[in-house]
């Protein structure tokens, strides 16, 4: 059996202490290690570090000073996520934001901050940005908007998310790596040729299992016993605890990856109304695009929507055409760019890579 320490944390890496890989601004451009060591870490976000290296290629040592390095360089951090609404964590619904361009600034910082905000964007097109809200009930969306948006100066149209049709680290970064058998390792991914999104498992998240998961937002990584230190638990409590929410697929460990360090340079978010009886042929078709990381079914003026990364502005076109232009049933759509990502999975972002905030709150389904 593997110590804790071996399962730790990423810690930060020595300057140059790379295999040779300087610790400057060019260490951000991955080697088939690195994408390995990610891919794996997207199989078992908690493996040991050599089981990580065996994986990848490299020794132990190599693998945590590896992904140690992404982490410094805010290209990567591994952490729990959760489809909230099927793990009965709550609910969350993506908030299409309007307030003119000169109030943009004020309205994002406003939202940055919040522990409901879990995805943040500016947009270009339709509207000027978009957040994603997770709350404990869909009532508590309305409220909260007014909170946010004081004195009727920003449009808003929120989006209630029904189901989703990806899993966290199975599109992106991309395919996983066989990894040893594992008690972390993540659940299998949902069938989409056969399921129809994921399903929701009627549990109702436990205290414990909120403020578990709230501590691996932050570190998906941390040691088992600083876990249990954390929860006021027993080891051995907090171990089966947390392998009942991986196995069940409820909580999902893997890399955050920022899509520049894969060479995307567009994000997009897409916007469609399909008609109810081919909703599910739609989003399955959809989600299973190479470049949609996310979709999903959503309540209101578009039923179905979706995040892609591509390589480039001009590879719009061909993806609007090709790709949004075979799905089933569209009846609307509409492509908005996302100009500025502020915030992914609750985690703070500068001009394009992860930071860790001062002001950041503890995300709210703890």
């Amino acid at each position: 059996m593997t110590s804790s320490g071996d399962r730790g944390s990423v810690g930060p890496p020595a300057a140059g202490d790379v295999d040779g890989t300087p610790a400057d601004g060019n260490a951000g451009t991955p080697d088939p290690i690195d994408l390995a060591l990610l891919t794996a870490l997207a199989a078992d976000g908690r493996a040991s570090w050599a089981a990580l290296g065996e994986a990848s290629g490299c020794s132990a040592s190599t693998a945590q000073r590896r992904v140690g390095r992404l982490n410094v360089l805010g290209f990567v951090r591994i952490i729990a996520a959760t489809d909230v609404l099927a793990a009965g964590f709550g609910v969350s619904a993506m908030v299409r934001m309007r307030c003119g361009a000169s109030r943009t600034a004020d309205l994002v910082a406003r939202l940055q901050s919040r522990p409901e905000v879990r995805f943040l964007a500016t947009l270009t097109g339709t509207a000027d940005c978009v957040a994603e809200l997770v709350v404990e009930r869909i009532a508590d969306i309305g409220p909260l908007l007014a909170d946010i948006a004081p004195g009727g100066d920003v449009e808003t149209e929120a989006l209630p998310v029904l189901r989703t049709f990806t899993a966290p680290f199975t599109v992106f970064p991309g395919k996983s790596l066989p990894m040893p058998l594992s008690a972390t390792a993540n659940a299998p991914a949902p069938d989409l040729g056969a399921d129809d999104g994921v399903l929701p498992t009627e549990v109702a998240a436990t205290p414990l299992e909120r403020a578990m998961v709230g501590a691996l937002v932050r570190d998906g990584r941390t040691p088992l016993n600083d876990l249990a230190r954390h929860l006021d638990r027993t080891e051995t409590a907090t171990r089966r605890a947390l392998e009942q929410l991986i196995a069940s697929g409820r909580v999902r460990v893997g890399p955050l990856v920022a899509p520049a360090l894969l060479g995307l340079g567009t994000e997009l978010m897409v916007w469609i109304s399909v008609a109810p009886d081919l909703l599910g042929a739609a989003a399955r078709q959809l989600a299973q695009h190479p470049a949609v990381h996310y979709a999903a079914a959503t309540l209101g003026r578009y039923n179905l929507i979706g995040q892609a990364f591509l390589r480039d502005f001009a590879a719009v076109y061909t993806f609007a055409t090709d790709v949004l232009g075979a799905l089933p049933g569209v009846r609307e759509v509409d492509v908005t760019v996302q100009l500025t990502t502020r915030k992914r999975m609750w985690r703070r972002i500068e001009d394009g890579r992860f930071v860790d905030a001062d002001d950041a709150q503890a995300p709210v389904l703890t």
